[in-house]
């Protein structure tokens, strides 16, 4: 697996914690069959959910718990992901910072 990896992403990844969410996502997709994908923080009540990652509508949870924008960041800085649409507040019922991206193979085109 980690040679597989290696060929796959060369040295562009240093850091695991990157590698780990890059991969879970692309298997994610890859079983969805579909590359898009929304990010966003939800407030429920007093209690809220720090983030929610949808593929097709449908949740998904990953090994990272505490995935962030700044996580998001570093794979469009890296060429990995790209921001496709930012949803304005005002048009959200009780999501925040509602973004779609959507998933590049490792030389940079769209993945579908």
């Amino acid at each position: 697996m980690r040679s597989h990896l290696y060929r796959l992403f060369g040295k562009r990844f240093l850091d695991r914690r990157i590698k780990r969410i890059y991969t879970e996502l692309l298997e994610k997709c890859e079983q969805s069959n579909c590359y898009e994908f929304d990010y966003y923080w939800e407030i429920w009540g007093i209690l809220w959910y720090p983030w929610t990652l949808e593929i097709n509508g449908k949740y998904h949870s990953f090994s990272v718990n505490d995935l962030s924008y700044k996580d998001l960041n570093k794979m469009c800085d890296l060429g990995l992901i790209e921001l496709v649409e930012e949803f304005p507040n005002h048009e959200l019922k009780d999501e925040r910072d509602h973004k779609r991206y959507r998933l590049l193979r490792v030389d940079g085109n769209p993945s579908a």
